[in-house]
């Protein structure tokens, strides 16, 4: 079988499944299995497939069709330029949550010699492109990723010896095992009612972590926790980012205002729904 026929009874295969984006993911597993950019295979329409590059293939299609995401079976995400490893123990990196990585470098402009917590980390995504972005600007800043999930954090020290072995590592229950103060403390915590699970779609609902979606009733619960203990950990004017579920800016700006952050703000992502809201510890 041609690498054509394999690329199209893919497509197919997919479309029949209900797959939205049934050729494109064709295509970015037929990559993967070829290990060939697709450029590449464009120009080798017509060579015949292995045996093992077949059955590989039809094996990859077959976990897409059963709604595996295709970057738990690539096991690659880009985020922020940069390739990240993932698997079933963490989120897949969403392009909404670069918005928070570059609001934060724009944040702290040019500061030096920062101290920055990453909480509830997952993947390492944000607070490793934070490290690599302030790099590229000149700037070396001290980077914590912190996750109470093992799972998680065996993904982001992959990540972290792959991309930034700089950064640094701890087991934590939010704050449980960090005796450190920061000057910027940037969080994705898990933000979905946990009545909402069920119905997100297959490829988040049986396949995501739940520890990394499950907000509790409202979803609001780990706001309201980081919020009140975060102080305890932050400098003197130092910034605490979220990013939030686009109906809990008014929550949780309201949170950071009671517990005593100015200049209290939120940012809408590019698809102009509410994304981020962070405040700062006011200078004493």
């Amino acid at each position: 079988m041609t690498i054509k026929e394999l690329l199209e009874n893919g497509a197919k295969g997919l479309a029949e499944a209900g797959i939205e984006d049934a050729a494109i993911d064709a295509r970015v597993l037929a990559e993967y299995t070829f290990k060939k950019s697709y450029s590449r295979l464009m120009l080798e329409l017509q060579t015949e497939a292995s045996e093992q590059e077949r059955t590989a293939y039809e094996a990859a299609i077959g976990k897409r069709a059963s709604r595996v995401p295709c970057q738990y079976i690539t096991h690659e995400q880009n985020f922020m330029g940069y390739g990240f490893y993932v698997d079933e123990g963490v989120l897949v990196p969403r392009p909404e949550t670069e918005l928070l990585v570059e609001e934060a470098v724009k944040l702290v402009g040019t500061r030096q010699n920062l101290r920055v917590l990453d909480l509830c980390t997952g993947s390492g995504c944000i607070g490793i492109s934070y490290y690599l972005e302030r790099k590229k600007r000149g700037y070396y800043d001290t980077v914590l990723l912190a996750d109470v999930s093992l799972a998680a954090l065996s993904v982001a020290a992959r990540n972290r010896d792959t991309l930034a072995p700089e950064v640094q590592i701890v087991k934590s229950d939010l704050f449980e095992n960090i005796e450190e103060t920061f000057d910027l403390i940037l969080s994705n915590p898990p933000y979905i009612k946990r009545a909402e699970i069920e119905t997100l779609m297959p490829e988040v609902r049986d396949h995501e972590p739940r520890l990394a979606l499950d907000g509790t009733e409202d979803g609001l619960y780990f706001y309201r926790r980081i919020t009140e203990e975060a102080e305890a950990h932050l400098n003197e004017g130092a910034i605490l980012m979220y990013e939030i579920g686009c109906d809990q800016m008014d929550a949780c700006t309201r949170y950071l205002v009671a517990a005593g952050y100015t200049d209290v703000q939120g940012k809408k992502d590019y698809s102009g729904l509410d994304r981020i809201v962070y405040g700062k510890m006011e200078e004493i």
